[in-house]
């Protein structure tokens, strides 16, 4: 499908872009350690903490993929006017489009990983409320932003609501750029009329109202949602099966999962609506858009956690893919 010079004609493009990602934003905390005991007081492991990290989760994930891949990121959400904000700012130090409300507070995850393990995750969240003031000021933000494509990460937080769909459709309708969802129930009323939706598996069938258990089942799925929420495009990511597409008027088709070890699956479907995106505005046909988000997930589930793909990973990748089959 690709060759190297068209691999790179596309990622040559992604530095010229800049993406708006609208959504819930989370700071993920990863406590790495050792566990050695039980504990004397509860039959629980004791983990000796080796080290701390704080990452990008939710809409914060997929703008930092594209951070990751050269192009210039615009995040844009609510989080608290707190302590976990203040180390959001830290990591995200440009494009950063967020406002603080002390009326909320920041979505914050943390997760203990003992030899590769996750053990335990402690969540501290409380839905985002979007007051009228606060809309006010996400659709001034929207409209004085200069971009080449919107894309909205719902995590069913409470970010994303009727009103601002509304908005980023507006936007996107007169600056003629594309809006990608990355959906999540039971908000799919709110995607009609977006360029292009991409649910996991989970969502998609959700969305169509039945299992989907083979690729004659995600063909008719993709038909549904596509003609049910008038999109362009459709992609449903399968996990294992790995990628489903269809586009108006096209033919569907599926590619398959490429993965060398599956560590961890979170955030793979943020790194599949950020390459999808990039690559569509740097000129990409959907196939060649959907090879290389699939290629991406592939990298992104080998790692740890939410995790990012840089253009050599990809174009190695690529490359990899394409030697085997």
């Amino acid at each position: 499908m690709f060759n190297p010079k068209r691999v790179n004609e596309i990622c040559s493009s992604f530095s010229a872009k800049k993406i708006l990602v609208y959504g819930d934003i989370i700071l993920d905390r990863y406590v790495f350690g050792q566990v050695e005991r039980i504990s004397p007081e509860a039959p629980v492991p004791v983990v000796r903490v080796s080290s701390e990290e704080l990452r990008l989760g939710g809409a914060g994930n997929v703008v930092a993929n594209i951070d990751h891949l050269g192009a210039g990121g615009l995040l844009l959400g609510v989080v608290g006017d707190d302590a976990f904000a203040a180390e959001i700012l830290k990591i995200k130090k440009t494009g950063n489009l967020l406002i603080q409300d002390p009326q909320n507070q920041t979505i914050t995850k943390t997760r203990i990983i003992s030899q590769r393990q996750q053990i335990v995750r402690v969540d501290r969240e409380e839905k985002i409320i979007l007051n009228p003031a606060l809309l006010e000021q996400l659709g001034a933000r929207v409209n004085s932003a200069q971009i080449d494509a919107i894309i909205v990460s719902d995590y069913g937080k409470g970010t994303v609501n009727a009103e601002v769909m509304a908005m980023l459709k507006e936007k996107a309708a007169t600056g003629g750029i594309p809006l990608i969802v990355d959906p999540k129930p039971p908000h799919f009323a709110f995607y009609r009329d977006v360029t292009a939706i991409t649910p996991n598996l989970k969502e998609a069938e959700a969305m169509f109202g039945r299992a989907i258990d083979s690729d004659d089942d995600a063909v008719l799925a993709l038909q549904h949602i596509r003609r049910k929420y008038r999109t362009q495009f459709t992609l449903i990511t399968r996990g294992g099966n790995g990628i489903s597409a269809a586009a108006k008027g096209g033919k569907i088709f599926h590619l398959p999962a490429f993965s060398h070890e599956v560590f961890d699956v979170t955030g793979a479907g943020d790194t599949v609506v950020a390459v999808f995106t990039l690559a569509l505005v740097s000129g990409a046909s959907l196939r060649e858009a959907v090879a290389l988000a699939n290629a991406a997930a592939s990298i992104v589930v080998e790692k740890i956690g939410t995790s990012q793909v840089s253009p050599e990973e990809l174009r190695t990748r690529i490359a990899y893919i394409q030697k085997r089959h």
